[in-house]
């Protein structure tokens, strides 16, 4: 399976929707990256859309991360399609993104995870992710549903990595 892993382009947003939905999150992240807030890559499989992850380099919205990690990217939306999961891509994905945090200087890296995604918590923490000490964080944000935005509200683990103990 050739998957190739990229950096998303405006003209994706068509592709991306039709193969992920979430118009409106695709629309706000392409329009982050264009200001430098931000990379979206995309897994792609031909002309499909396969997965996603964004690399936020912008202050965090929760007050606890800024204050205890400042200027740490974290890594939003992880998502692979249901048929190609456990086939490597969220990996493939997610050191993507570290690389591209290197890249920017950075030394680490985070992410929230909710208590009931074992399953991609199991992923971070093969991949070297880390709980912080400093507990639950809760968080929010919009969803689209049945044609409607409405606000997804939830607390997360937060999970951190040392990139410069990766070894890449």
């Amino acid at each position: 399976m050739d998957v190739g892993i990229r950096v998303a382009e405006p003209g994706d947003l068509g592709v991306l929707t039709a193969c992920m939905g979430q118009r409106p999150f695709f629309t706000d992240r392409l329009a982050r990256q264009a200001r430098g807030g931000g990379v979206l890559l995309v897994a792609a499989l031909a002309d499909l859309v396969v997965g996603d992850v964004y690399l936020s380099c912008e202050p965090p919205g929760e007050p606890e991360l800024g204050r205890h990690l400042p200027g740490v990217p974290s890594l939003v939306h992880l998502e692979v399609t249901p048929d190609l999961r456990r086939r490597g891509i969220g990996t493939r994905l997610v050191q993507r993104a570290e690389a591209e945090a290197m890249r920017r200087g950075a030394g680490r890296v985070l992410l929230g995870v909710e208590g009931a995604n074992r399953g991609a918590r199991r992923l971070y923490e093969r991949l070297g992710y880390v709980e912080w000490e400093h507990g639950i964080v809760p968080t929010c944000w919009m969803v689209e549903r049945g044609g409607r935005h409405v606000v997804h509200r939830t607390a997360v683990h937060v999970l951190v990595k040392d990139l410069s103990l990766s070894g890449r």
